[in-house]
């Protein structure tokens, strides 16, 4: 019971509305009915914005990192050459108690993922982890997770795809974590691993990218908050659904049909997450299926165009071969002209 209460004075409180109270307006296409206006009240719209911003220290060679598995199991062979690369880069490894379980899909049955996870969490001589995997199991681990070590003593979390789930925890707390590559794949791509060591060793470089036709030009500064986007949609309506208040939004995602992106993206509008992000980065969508629906850049426009704010449209991160880390939680300015589009992560206040 302990552990509950913290995680829920932690976690992001809402409060039911009123009706006399302001509401916020969605921003959808007018001109499908006339004379209509979607005035709704909805559960995040006491939402506060997330002020409090902790980094991580910056890993120095011989810091002492774990690598833990939440989701889907692994062998030895499939994680050794990630293990291997964090030696190389001077890190001392240690490896959560369940790396290697096997539980059906999972590794391990949930209270051997939560142990496994919350004695890298309570290990005060542990300066990152990172995960061996994704694919399915993160977010069951969210109401056993006692975040007390990681509040007074932030460590680097660091994956993508369902590892979304534990980024969002700790971004609504304030907390910075890095998507980035994980130990399966971890070098799939090199210039990803490099820009990875380089943002856990010192600071997160600009990223510079030719622009395209879905991108919207503009500039914007905010909290950048995000990652797979099934995943945030999973958490919607729960004590961590997704804070995107004034918040620069990443989206990415794979596997999925088209209509599945237009209903999660419908989740995130009619529920107010849309109402107040000043910016959004679209990732990698990859080995989607069209079917009858609109095309993918056609789907996202839909919802995003009545905002009014800078897109950056194909930023390398997501699940295909290439990862580029990203600091969520990070201040991040993104800067979109005719050519090219620029990301800046906590950028000093001028």
């Amino acid at each position: 019971m302990k552990k509950y209460l913290a995680i829920i004075s932690a976690a992001i409180l809402f409060t039911a509305c009123h009706k006399d109270e302001d509401i916020h307006i969605i921003q959808v296409d007018t001109t499908i009915v006339n004379n209509y206006t979607f005035d709704p009240t909805f559960i995040i719209q006491d939402q506060q914005p997330v002020t409090q911003h902790i980094t991580p220290t910056h890993l120095a060679a011989g810091d002492l990192v774990a690598v833990c598995a939440s989701s889907n199991y692994v062998s030895e062979e499939d994680i050794s050459e990630g293990i291997n690369i964090l030696k190389s880069w001077g890190l001392e490894v240690i490896e959560a108690s369940n790396l290697y379980e096997r539980d059906g899909r999972y590794a391990g049955k949930l209270g051997d993922r939560v142990k496994g996870f919350q004695e890298a969490i309570d290990n005060p001589d542990v300066k990152a982890i990172f995960f061996a995997r994704g694919g399915y199991g993160a977010a069951q681990l969210l109401p056993y997770i006692d975040w007390t070590a990681m509040q007074s003593n932030p460590k680097w979390i660091i994956g993508y795809s369902d590892v979304t789930a534990l980024h969002i925890a700790l971004n609504n707390m304030g907390i910075e974590t890095m998507l980035g590559p994980m130990m399966r794949g971890f070098n799939n791509d090199k210039e990803s691993n490099t820009a990875l060591q380089t943002a856990l060793f010192s600071q997160s470089a600009p990223v510079t990218l030719p622009t395209n036709e879905n991108c919207v030009k503009g500039n914007a500064t905010g909290r950048l908050v995000g990652g797979n986007l099934s995943i945030i949609y999973s958490l919607s309506g729960t004590a961590f659904d997704l804070n995107t208040k004034d918040a620069i939004l990443f989206i990415e995602d794979t596997g999925e049909a088209n209509y599945s992106v237009d209903r999660m993206l419908l989740n995130l509008q009619q529920s107010g997450k849309l109402t107040d992000i000043k910016g959004l980065i679209v990732g990698e969508f990859i080995n989607n299926n069209q079917g009858n629906d609109l095309p993918l850049p056609a789907i996202i426009k839909k919802y995003f165009e009545p905002l009014n704010i800078p897109i950056i449209y194909g930023y390398p991160n997501g699940h295909d071969i290439k990862n580029m880390p990203l600091p969520l939680g990070s201040r991040c300015t993104i800067d979109i002209n005719e050519t090219e589009a620029t990301v800046t992560f906590n950028k000093p206040e001028a």
